[in-house]
């Protein structure tokens, strides 16, 4: 696992730790709001990069997931390995 992958679990862990453990406060409201976005941001990349997904071979439900939570991090990675 790359470690910009990793730098995107750590940040989901603690946007996720403080929608959970702030609440109503501001910080924990801001927190699930930006997951949210993140969320959808990484759902339209989903669906834009199927296609190059598909292609890639494997495992499609693996890919689109790893899509899902890394965004272009895992497309560059396809397109590294088809070179």
């Amino acid at each position: 696992m790359s470690a910009g992958k990793i730098v995107l679990l750590v940040v989901y862990a603690v946007l996720a730790g403080l929608a959970l453990t702030q609440g109503d406060t501001t910080t924990g409201v801001w927190a699930l709001r930006i997951l949210g976005i993140l969320a959808v941001v990484h759902l339209i990349e989903t669906a834009v990069y199927f296609k190059q997904c598909k292609a890639a071979g494997g495992s499609l439900p693996g890919h689109l997931l790893s899509v899902f939570l890394f965004g272009v991090l895992h497309v560059n990675e396809i397109k590294a390995r088809r070179k």
